[in-house]
């Protein structure tokens, strides 16, 4: 049994109409019906089609799977517009007895998930392996959304330093789950999760808060005097009523929204233009800092820097990593500082993790750092000791 997704089928459907996604349907269920020892086919979904595939020997059952895959080679015209189908294939083998059909369809279905999440536009075989994964991820999803709403989730603190005063000026606020049996959760196990079933939404308005909660506790007992960076996710950005929600927020805590430092990507501003300017510029009335994070691995089209208020560039780590040894990371990283020198903007180089990295900064117009050669990540409990054992200075081992 063979399960086929059409891969971003609702782009054809914005960019060409639904008319012309239901010829392209049409024409993919002509050309599927085309295919020996395909007795049977089925349009399971929207862009979903279930294939029975009989074989007698493996030679055959691989024969069909290979005509399949090239089918999607060629390309369709609809409208007398030219355009080419990427699709992601979960397959599971069986032999017909009573109750093994539904088996084989669910196993298919779970095949076809690994697919889609392993980068799309592949066929994965059936392995037990996809059915634990798949049961995982709807517990870890089901407890997840408990946790939001039962304080399961906490905030850590990373900090960012100023090379020219050495000084912390920064903190950027990263949230963990303390899950009550497994412990500490990293967010990369869960905020991809989060962020296919809805739930970055609240997740991410969870974070604000907090850190909004937290930063007004540090201005009423006299500590940890910084500005809190916090991550915004494109999905949360993209919500009609984003920008009334952190307004909401702030005259909530009653926290100076000078205090606060959004950190957004470059691909969640790109979407829609006016409305990224729209909804920048009343964050930045209001007095919030907008800085875009991982720059140099999304879009990076200069022209935005002109257009959106943006106070601060976070380089990559990616090309940080390496400029002590890779001439090329050294040559991006060397001309984002420039850059952002030339346009008065902050420009922050992530990942820095060992001396030999930090001496080249030092020698650039780079303004400051962040990484595990400062400090990870610590909890508010952490931070609290540094700065009292150290006679309120910020040092952090």
């Amino acid at each position: 049994m063979l399960i086929l997704d059409i891969d971003r089928f609702r782009q054809v459907n914005f960019s060409l109409g639904y008319k012309a996604g239901d010829i392209l349907l049409e024409q993919v269920a002509i050309r599927l019906q085309t295919l020996e020892h395909c007795p049977c086919i089925v349009q399971a979904g929207d862009d979903e089609f279930l294939l029975f595939l009989h074989a007698s020997t493996q030679a055959e059952l691989t024969q069909t799977i290979q005509e399949t895959q090239y089918m999607f080679n060629q390309p369709f015209t609809v409208m007398k517009q030219e355009c080419y189908l990427n699709v992601s294939m979960g397959i599971s083998q069986f032999t017909m007895a009573p109750g093994t059909m539904e088996q084989a369809l669910m196993q298919a279905d779970h095949a076809l998930l690994a697919a889609k999440h392993s980068g799309k536009n592949k066929l994965i075989a059936y392995h037990p392996s996809h059915s634990l994964r798949y049961i995982s991820r709807i517990q870890m999803e089901t407890e997840l959304r408990k946790a939001i709403y039962d304080n399961q989730l906490i905030l850590y603190y990373q900090p960012r330093l100023e090379l020219s005063s050495g000084s912390i000026i920064c903190l950027e606020a990263l949230v963990r789950w303390n899950h009550p049996i497994q412990g500490i959760i990293p967010p990369n196990e869960f905020i991809p999760i989060a962020e296919e079933c809805g739930l970055i939404i609240p997740l991410g308005e969870w974070v604000l808060r907090e850190a909004c909660r937290q930063k007004m506790k540090w201005t009423e007992e006299g500590i940890l005097d910084y500005q809190i960076a916090v991550n915004i996710s494109p999905h949360q950005f993209q919500e009609d009523a984003f920008s009334d929600k952190v307004i909401q927020i702030i005259e909530q805590t009653g926290i100076n929204p000078t205090c606060l430092e959004f950190e957004i990507t470059e691909s969640s501003i790109m979407h829609n233009m006016d409305a990224t300017i729209a909804i920048l510029e009343k964050l930045c009335k209001k007095g919030v800092s907008i800085s875009i994070d991982d720059f140099g691995i999304g879009y990076s089209s200069l022209n935005y820097l002109k257009q959106f208020p943006i106070h601060c560039l976070k380089i990559d780590r990616s090309f940080v990593k390496n400029i002590h040894n890779n001439q090329d990371d050294w040559a991006i990283t060397n001309a984002i500082i420039d850059l952002g020198y030339a346009l008065h903007m902050q420009v922050v180089a992530e990942g820095v993790e060992e001396m030999s990295q930090l001496e080249i900064l030092k020698g650039t117009t780079c303004t400051t750092i962040q990484g595990f050669l400062l400090s990870p990540p610590v909890s508010v409990h952490e931070l609290e000791q540094s700065f009292h054992l150290h006679d309120n200075r910020p040092v952090i081992s």
